[in-house]
């Protein structure tokens, strides 16, 4: 029943004003009267060039396009292939903004370096691609999304509203997995706007090839066929979920052990840490992959390379590998397979069980959305009478089309968490993968892969710590510089981290410290803190950060963010029991 009621969420039900069954879309043309495009065409069949040339279309009518995307690497990417500036680049670049720029979600409102003012925007263009990602990591993002999201949701929805109810202007919707869930999404946002989506669906069925699905509670299997295939020779793309140096089946410990294990390969590490370090060789690789991939034996990437990235080599990678602990999305999962486009083999080990849930974890919307709106009125009821504060200003109904569209896409991420070696490899089979279960090694060489898997994260971790708690100190001034910094050398990024420590916990940063840090010390500590000696300050914590909330949001919250940040019913129910 659960997977019958969240598969409404994930269907594109609108009647498709274009159907089509072919490899590419090329020779596609949209109306030029529609004002909201929906294109759902499977992956690699061509959806970004597609957009290149409705860019191209719009550009020759003098309409700028304004690129909305969930990552800075994806929409540095697609703005490559469009011709138009990155908003980093608007200043530098003597096209400026003339043409439009790209922006993540995140800097959609004023305070951003992008300045972004929906009255700015009217009779252009919006693309959104992969944007049920887009969306997702709008409404439930603990980037710094979460710091302004209730300014974004509202720039969001005025430009939508702006562009839909101008004469020439255009929105574009785009995805593999599109459903009338962003549809809806973007229809509620319009308001009197009300417009006919445009629907085109590409039925192509694409015979993926073979998929071997690897059992067990870890991935040596994986690992061990992975070790036969490097040992004959070849090239090979490793897809991980984690990539921190404490975790042993990620990016950088993958990276140690195969580098001890295969010291004549060229191995190149793909993750936020490697593209953003211009020490490593994977800086600034995204917009370039088809060029540099090809220099290296094995690529490891993160979900660095989830979505929005082609690789369109032909003839150099003989398989794809993937390691997916249940920390992204099924549809992530999905995506990142799918970035290499040629029909190689996929080898996949998926955990059976996801790691996180979207609020408390209910599978219906309704438990979903009552969960939240209770929570938010319990906090609100803690709050008035201990802080002596009447909140009766804040608007709790804030955007009720979002959080209604956060309860539908949550409920759907929730019921697959439970499911999530089940759901992906649902999924891959609807890709067009012929999924085959994979053989088991023998536990000898299983456990000799574990112990090496763990000995390069544990010694590669260990280096780590030691190097953050022997780092210089910073000022606050230098500290603010680091965190503002987006390329940023090991060096640098150790800095930083000892800073933040030390001005988290006041005392000596040692390798313990950095430890204790990573295994979630501080949160137990503030409970313990709240539940004893700080008993009397907690209220005015709490207080100062919903009074926050709400300037931020001009007296309206964004409910999921504002319960996370309250802890007095929390801290009232561990004290009761």
């Amino acid at each position: 029943m659960e997977l019958w009621e969240i598969k409404l969420f994930t269907l594109l039900t609108y009647p498709p004003s274009i159907a089509l069954n072919q490899r590419f879309l090329e020779g596609l043309i949209a109306p030029i009267g529609e004002k909201l495009i929906v294109l759902k065409a499977p992956k690699g069949t061509g959806k970004t060039q597609w957009l290149t040339h409705e860019v191209a279309k719009a550009h020759d009518q003098g309409l700028r396009v304004l690129i909305i995307t969930h990552r800075i690497q994806l929409g540095e990417a697609l703005c490559d292939r469009f011709g138009v500036n990155y908003v980093t680049e608007v200043r530098t670049n003597e096209t400026g903004d003339l043409l439009g720029y790209g922006v993540c979600v995140d800097s959609l409102h004023q305070q951003s370096q992008a300045h972004v003012n929906p009255n700015d925007w009217s009779n252009d263009v919006i693309i959104i691609d992969e944007c049920d990602q887009v969306f997702w990591h709008l409404l439930n993002s603990g980037t710094e999304v979460q710091k302004r999201r209730v300014s974004i949701l509202k720039n969001l929805k005025s430009l939508i509203q702006n562009v839909l109810g101008s004469n020439q202007g255009k929105i574009y919707l785009s995805s593999a997995d599109l459903s009338d869930t962003d549809v809806k999404y973007v229809l509620s946002l319009a308001g009197e706007y009300r417009v006919n989506p445009f629907v085109i669906v590409n039925n192509y069925q694409p015979q993926s090839g073979k998929c071997y699905n690897y059992s067990g509670n870890n991935p040596k299997n994986l690992i061990a066929a992975l070790d036969k295939a490097i040992a004959t020779g070849g090239y090979y793309l490793l897809c991980c979920s984690a990539q921190k140096a404490k975790s042993k089946w990620g990016t950088q410990a993958l990276e140690e052990r195969f580098r001890r294990k295969f010291p004549h390969i060229k191995i190149l590490r793909i993750d936020s840490g490697s593209v953003a370090d211009p020490t490593h060789p994977a800086c600034g690789c995204i917009a370039h992959l088809n060029e540099i991939l090809t220099q290296y034996d094995l690529v490891i990437a993160s979900p660095s390379l989830e979505t929005g990235v082609s690789i369109d080599i032909k003839g150099h990678f003989d398989a794809v590998w993937g390691i997916f602990q249940g920390v992204q999305p099924v549809n992530s999962v999905r995506q990142m397979l799918a970035r290499l486009r040629e029909t190689v083999e996929r080898h996949v080990w998926v955990s059976k069980y996801g790691m996180g849930t979207v609020g408390n974890g209910s599978t219906s919307i309704g438990g979903l959305l009552r969960s939240q709106h209770v929570a938010t009125q319990a906090n609100i009821a803690l709050l008035s009478p201990a802080d002596n504060c009447d909140y009766s200003f804040i608007d709790q109904n804030f955007q009720p089309e979002s959080l209604q569209t956060w309860g539908k896409r949550g409920c759907v991420i929730n019921t697959e968490m439970r499911r999530y070696r089940e759901s992906v490899i649902e999924g891959l089979v609807a890709d067009g993968y012929t999924v085959i279960d994979a053989e088991d090694v023998e536990d000898d060489e299983g456990g000799e892969i574990i112990k090496s898997v763990k000995e390069a994260s544990k010694e590669l971790y260990a280096t780590e710590c030691q190097a953050i708690a022997n780092s210089v100190e910073v000022s606050d001034a230098e500290l603010k510089k680091l965190q503002d910094k987006r390329a940023k050398t090991p060096i640098e990024r150790h800095q930083q981290r000892k800073a933040e420590l030390s001005r988290r916990y006041e005392v000596e940063v040692t390798p313990e410290l950095v430890e204790k840090d990573d295994d979630g010390w501080y949160p137990q500590l503030r409970l313990h803190y709240y539940l004893t000696l700080g008993r009397e300050f907690l209220t005015k914590r709490d207080a100062k950060r919903a009074k926050a909330q709400a300037e931020a949001g001009e007296n309206s919250i964004w409910k999921p963010d504002f319960n996370k940040g309250q802890m007095l019913s929390g801290v009232f129910i561990v004290g009761e029991t």
